[in-house]
């Protein structure tokens, strides 16, 4: 994958090193080459990002520290001496290595081969690293390696800019001062899952959630997989985690639920959910009394001559409005047209309900005549009190007449099911 151009530079050692290490076979994808180094300022100019400089320096070349400190960081020293012990500390902080002196062949050549092995692993390790960083870097999920503390030793770009750091400024820190939380948001957790990665840990296995951050966009909701990281004895030491932000699918997902359960004009439950949330409810076994309330409109058909269909649209949205401030207790649904119905599962008294209704009626009669100017238009009402044991289509059923009945009366009022209206038949419209 690369190929690595080393240059040693030998300064006061003895004749015949260079011919000595020039025998040394160079390692895997290494290439190397020899100078003999008369001043610093010959190795300064060589120093580039395209070749690993190496100084071999004997202390009796007789350079001082300032100028082993000009290129000490930049350059790998390796320091020959007799004394090892007579060196000082200051000296000590700038070389990589040390040879004492004088060597055999033997030892010249094990020293030679050890450096070209650390030289290597510096560059395969870098090498990995490059993989890494060029692996995790262009993915849109968020990634990041913790150690067993909580700590983020590693991110990608992805979580860097959620969370608006550089991965300088993330390195070693924790949760609560990534994300930008409070001391008390991060204690209840209310904004990160903390219990999740001391169960990975637990587990000792990869785990998937569902999680929820804050961050300076707002609120996001992340799919994360977390697996833990072993050493080489099995022990976790740690854990590494990608995460995909899901925050616009899961308002679609949302928005789709929201488009199959409520009517789109009125924004009130359709048909489809309430006949749904109705069964399930009443298969829960524990519904004493449910009561359905039918409403229809009046004569809306000639609002939608006379005005059009926008004004008719206008009606229609008006009348969940006012059904919304009413009805609170109800689940509220549109069934199509200028149909409507409310349904509760509490117990509730029929006079009640009738009075509710009644209120319902005159202020919505207010609405069409003040807000709108319709004066013709009203709204009736049937309503049925059931036990926990009736039928949806049955409770549908009687409201419905009961509804009918209503308009027979003279429209803009509410009647309760009773079974004798049906001795006759159902009314007719």
């Amino acid at each position: 994958m690369y190929l690595a151009k080393i240059h040693f530079w030998l300064a006061g050692v003895a004749e015949g090193y260079r011919e000595f290490f020039q025998g040394i076979a160079p390692m895997e994808r290494f290439e190397h080459q020899f100078f003999t180094l008369g001043a610093m300022e010959e190795l300064q100019k060589d120093i580039s990002p395209s070749v690993k400089c190496v100084l071999i320096v004997d202390d009796k070349a007789g350079f001082s520290v300032e100028e082993l400190q000009s290129v000490a960081g930049k350059v790998k020293v390796v320091y020959c001496i007799e004394r090892v012990d007579l060196l000082s500390e200051e000296i000590l902080s700038l070389v990589d290595y040390l040879w004492s002196m004088p060597l055999t062949p033997a030892l010249l050549q094990f020293h030679f081969k050890k450096l070209q092995q650390l030289l290597k692993l510096e560059k395969d390790l870098w090498l990995t690293e490059t993989y890494l960083d060029n692996t995790i870097d262009p993915v849109p999920d968020l990634i990041w390696y913790k150690d067993i503390r909580g700590a983020h030793l590693k991110v990608n770009d992805a979580f860097c800019k959620v969370v608006d750091k550089t991965k300088e400024d993330i390195a070693g820190r924790g949760h609560c001062y990534i994300w930008g939380l409070t001391p008390e948001e991060y204690a209840q957790g209310e904004y990160v899952c903390m219990e999740t990665e001391e169960e990975v840990i637990q587990k000792g296995t990869t785990c998937l959630f569902d999680e929820q951050v804050k961050t300076s966009e707002g609120m996001r909701f992340l799919l994360t997989y977390k697996t833990p990281i072993r050493d080489e004895d099995g022990s976790i030491i740690g854990t590494v985690g990608m995460a995909r932000d899901v925050t616009k699918e899961r308002e679609y997902q949302q928005k789709i639920l929201e488009m199959a359960q409520q009517d789109a004009l009125t924004g009130l439950s359709n048909r489809r959910y309430m006949e749904t949330f109705v069964k399930e409810r009443l298969e829960q076994g524990d519904v004493q009394q449910q009561t359905f309330i039918y409403f229809d409109l009046d004569h809306f058909k000639a609002v939608n001559d006379t005005f059009g269909h926008a004004m008719g649209d206008r009606v229609l949205v008006g009348v969940a409005a006012h059904m919304k401030e009413a009805f609170q207790d109800a689940l509220l649904v549109r069934l199509g047209g200028d149909e409507f119905l409310a349904v509760m599962f509490e117990q509730v008294s029929v006079e009640n309900v009738c009075k509710r209704i009644e209120e319902f009626i005159d202020k919505l009669q207010n609405y069409f005549e003040k807000c709108l100017d319709i004066h013709y238009i009203s709204t009736s009402a049937g309503v049925v009190v059931g036990d926990g044991n009736a039928t949806m289509d049955e409770m549908m059923r009687k409201s419905d007449v009961a509804l009918y009945v209503a308009k027979n009366a003279g429209r803009a009022c509410c009647r309760v099911y009773d079974p004798s209206m049906e001795q006759d038949g159902n009314p007719i419209k």
